[in-house]
């Protein structure tokens, strides 16, 4: 199966900044070609998921890899981590950037992340800050990291509040996904990921989320074919989003449908497994529809017809199905108050009136949500 290259590029009047997205399979032990160009005579640090182990033989890719990068580049040195969200916090950043300086690196050196969201978020967020910045790449293993969080830009850690409230828009060099790499994902994570591939249909496309809702048995199945065909237009649609609005002043937010409520559910289960991202994120997607027809700007069928896709996906639907964590309407609405969305302290959500089609909802009505959460929960 060929390779696919897609461009992500951003209208920004200060700089022409564009990268490539090269999406294939067996990517990783093969990608002598790419990578090449990229890190040649360069000094790298490799922050991976330490699942991904030189110790490990399964992990031959990963060998292979190192092997390619110890090749072309001046110095390789390896920093390993927890693929788990309580990853994502300031003593763990500060080991990543005490390490990286001991290893005596410049401006030119590079940063590769290899890993799902967490260790791609936190690793590019030290590259960011690392000397006021240096380059990396984005090696996404996951599902969830391969559609959404490797592409954008958006880097960052964990607060004590909410999710990623400390962070920088950084941009990658370049990304390289290599489905072939999901095959190591537990079932949960991988189905998990495929939250955010709905969510684009949801928010911009009728048709692709058409194409799941006909297509979910052979994506469960791991199809080759139909994995790269959702990942790729995943990518398209993020990207076509993004261009007009890299730092998230406007439409870009759409893309965080669903996760207002998600990022505060996940809170609720301190990061440690218990409700992991998509789930959360699946759970907010279909409260958000509930709530846009509530409040009259969708119409029942559309709300039935997105949660019975989760369903067919095993993913759970609503607060009710969270089993693991006390979640309460007063505690919902105080993490609410820390979403990065909001503006001047009115709540904002983002809410449908059909699928594929979002919109913005600014100065969300306290009584509407405090009596919706009350029948939800």
């Amino acid at each position: 199966m060929k390779s696919e290259i897609i461009n992500v590029s951003f209208n920004n009047k200060l700089s022409d900044l564009s990268y490539p997205i090269f999406v294939g399979t067996n990517l990783v032990p093969d990608c002598e070609t790419i990578i090449k160009k990229f890190v040649q005579n360069r000094k790298v640090i490799l922050i991976h998921d330490s699942f991904f182990s030189l110790k490990k033989q399964k992990n031959k890719s990963f060998n292979v890899f190192v092997k390619i990068l110890i090749k072309y580049t001046s110095s390789v040195n390896l920093i390993p981590m927890s693929g788990g969200d309580k990853t994502k916090s300031m003593s763990q950043l500060n080991l990543i950037l005490e390490k990286s300086l001991s290893f005596e690196i410049d401006r030119n050196s590079l940063i590769i992340a290899f890993g799902g969201g967490v260790i791609g978020d936190i690793a590019g967020f030290a590259a960011s800050i690392l000397l006021r910045g240096i380059n990396y790449i984005q090696i996404p293993t996951t599902l969830l990291s391969q559609v959404d969080s490797s592409v954008g830009g958006k880097t960052g850690i964990n607060s004590s509040k909410s999710k990623n409230l400390i962070g920088s828009f950084h941009q990658p060099l370049a990304v390289i996904i290599d489905i072939e790499l999901l095959k190591s994902l537990p079932k949960r994570e991988f189905v998990a990921g495929l939250v955010e591939v709905v969510k684009y249909g949801l928010i911009h496309d009728r048709k692709f989320f058409d194409y799941i809702e006909l297509n979910y048995k052979e994506i469960l199945e791991y199809d080759k074919k139909k994995l790269k065909e959702i990942i790729c237009e995943s990518c398209k649609i993020k990207s076509e989003i993004i261009k007009n609005d890299e730092k998230e002043n406007g439409q870009r937010a759409l893309l965080n449908l669903g996760h207002t409520f998600g990022h505060a559910i996940e809170s609720f289960g301190k990061y440690d497994g218990k409700i992991i991202h998509g789930e959360a994120v699946s759970v907010g997607i279909c409260l958000a529809f509930k709530l846009s027809e509530k409040m009259n700007f969708c119409s029942q069928d559309e709300v039935e017809r997105v949660i019975n896709l989760f369903k067919k996906l095993e993913l759970p639907t609503s607060l009710k199905n969270i089993k693991s964590v006390s979640i309460t309407t007063s505690k919902m609405l105080e993490k609410f108050k820390f979403d990065k969305k909001n503006k001047n302290n009115q709540l904002t959500f983002i809410l449908n009136t059909k699928i594929g089609e979002s919109f913005i909802k600014n100065n969300m009505d306290l009584n509407i949500l405090t009596n919706f959460l009350n029948d939800e929960i």
